[in-house]
């Protein structure tokens, strides 16, 4: 079974995504797509595979469609996405050993818990696509995933490509995380993959789990995680 890390950007944020890159490189043993927004790229390693979107309005709306474009479009039998800027820890692939068996039992992937649940914030945009209650905490739009689940994802598309121009901005700031959501919502899932955080990857949170020597980055991982 063909497993690995799915990861989507833009240009400008090529510097952003390095320390990404090289902590699934450095703590995992999983290949990783990436997928460019209208440019191409050599990232030099034969454990990266670069893929191109072409999109013709690369507004906020239109790039979270990426996200599940690259999902759609992956080669991987079982997957992680994850965003450009964030990072992983070293306990990385205990996602994989302990969920790949697991996710292949449910219908809909396994999303990633939101430690403060705010569907009270945008409960306003749920209400719009679905009218009943969820059964469980709201999820990042970060998630693990089987081929066989492509469906759910094709589902958020369409729904994101059938919202008209000029009523994008009533999805923002969360568009497909909104949307991926009420479908949880939806097919009555009341199962995720947990609090499986995946810190900020600003350079004092990267330099302390590949270093162990930034106080800083020790600091912020304690008070905004743990």
């Amino acid at each position: 079974m063909y497993k690995g890390f799915i990861i989507f950007l833009t240009k400008n944020w090529l510097n952003i995504i390095e320390n990404l890159v090289d902590t699934v490189l450095t703590f995992s043993i999983y290949d990783i797509e990436i997928n460019c927004i209208n440019f191409e790229y050599n990232f030099n390693n034969p454990r990266i595979k670069q893929k191109t979107i072409y999109i013709d309005n690369d507004n906020f709306f239109n790039i979270t469609k990426c996200k599940l474009i690259s999902t759609i479009n992956t080669n991987f039998d079982v997957a992680l996405l994850l965003d450009g800027d964030m990072i992983v820890t070293p306990e990385i692939d205990k996602i994989f050993i302990d969920n790949t068996d697991r996710v292949q039992t449910y219908k809909c992937p396994l999303f990633a818990k939101h430690p403060h649940n705010p569907y009270d914030k945008y409960m306003h945009i749920i209400s719009t696509i679905i009218n009943k209650p969820p059964k469980m905490k709201w999820v990042y739009s970060n998630y693990f995933f089987h081929k066989s689940q492509k469906w759910f994802f094709q589902e958020a598309l369409d729904y994101m490509n059938s919202i008209d121009l000029n009523k994008q901005s009533f999805f923002l700031p969360v568009p497909e995380e909104s949307i991926l959501n009420a479908l949880l919502i939806k097919y009555d899932v009341d199962y995720d993959l947990g609090y499986n955080y995946f810190p900020n990857g600003f350079d004092c949170v990267f330099n302390y789990y590949l270093y162990e020597n930034d106080l800083e980055g020790k600091k912020h991982i304690t008070e905004t995680y743990l």
